[in-house]
């Protein structure tokens, strides 16, 4: 869980694209409360298929490549 919430940038933010409330996640990464094993392999799911919708929406933004940049004038 935390190194899910660095990816995202904070724990708030995970919370958001989990669908949980972020009071879980602080939870889960202080090691107060775990999920159950149903919920793990739930979240474990949702993760996989956010951070695979992540990426892709981060290289639909991409402005331009290194390969079409053209070389700046002498």
């Amino acid at each position: 869980m935390l190194q899910a919430s660095q990816v995202f940038g904070a724990p708030a933010y995970l919370a958001r694209a989990l669908g949980c409330a972020p009071h879980d996640v602080y939870q889960w990464i202080a090691g107060a409360e775990f999920p159950t094993p149903a919920q793990c392999q739930h979240l474990e799911t949702l993760l996989e298929d956010v951070l695979a919708q992540r990426g892709v929406r981060q290289s639909q933004y991409r402005r331009w490549s290194d390969r079409d940049r053209e070389p700046a004038a002498a």
